[in-house]
């Protein structure tokens, strides 16, 4: 089933046009790598998916139904986002965070087996601003899956993290994935991640998904990597 489906999507900012017909579809389970260089339109992108951006033409259509035709706030309630960086009450530890989260969410899902799940025991009475940046990340992610999202999108989410936060956040993003049949659209520079983890990549350039493939797709085309093809790709 498609959980999303976004057809010839169009953006402009005055007389700068960012999106320039892209075309785009994500399905169950899947988890989704769009890439580009910076300025591509990767960003305009995710938050017309979030709703919280509008659109010049098109179609966005989130579980089965045009967001241009629906109640946003039941679409809403579907999506959870994780950005960079990420900025909570100050005064708050973390589990007043996740308990905050879970009232706001009206979740059945238990505090406690969210700290166990995240590994936060020991940063549990921590307030969230003396947290590294990786623990500041996990614990973001923590909160987006209390709502129990059909889709999770994340933008550029291990940026900054050294490698075994970065890994750290893929194992709970892929157990995710698997455990909920969820989908995960995410924006990274991280190549690496890319073919690590994605099963499909999205490239926009000059504001539309110039390739749209599997990542063994790509491999497959002659490239030895998808660092390679995207360096081939955007110099062109």
């Amino acid at each position: 089933m498609n959980i999303v489906e976004v057809h010839n999507l169009e953006k402009s900012y005055g007389s700068n046009q960012v999106l320039r017909g892209l075309n785009f579809q994500a399905q169950a389970g899947e988890i989704i790598g769009v890439i580009g260089k910076n300025g591509a339109g990767k960003s305009t992108f995710l938050e017309i998916l979030m709703t919280i951006k509008e659109y010049d033409a098109g179609h966005v259509v989130l579980f089965q139904k045009d967001i241009q035709k629906s109640n946003l706030e039941q679409i809403r309630k579907q999506i959870s986002v994780v950005l960079q960086p990420t900025q909570f009450y100050k005064t708050l530890k973390v589990e007043e965070l996740l308990k905050l989260f879970k009232a706001y969410y009206q979740s059945n899902i238990e505090i406690h087996q969210i700290i166990k799940d995240f590994q936060l025991e020991p940063h549990r009475k921590k307030y969230f601003d003396k947290l590294s940046g990786g623990w500041k990340q996990i614990v973001s992610l923590a909160i987006a899956f209390l709502s129990d999202p059909k889709l999770l999108i994340l933008d550029e989410p291990t940026t900054g993290l050294d490698p075994h936060m970065r890994n750290m956040l893929w194992t709970y993003i892929t157990n995710y994935n698997s455990r909920t049949d969820g989908t995960v659209i995410l924006t990274t520079h991280n190549m690496e991640e890319i073919e690590m983890y994605c099963d499909k990549v999205m490239l926009i350039n000059n504001g539309i998904n110039e390739v749209f493939d599997t990542t063994s797709g790509i491999l497959a085309s002659g490239f030895p990597s998808v660092h390679e093809f995207y360096l081939q790709k955007v110099s062109i």
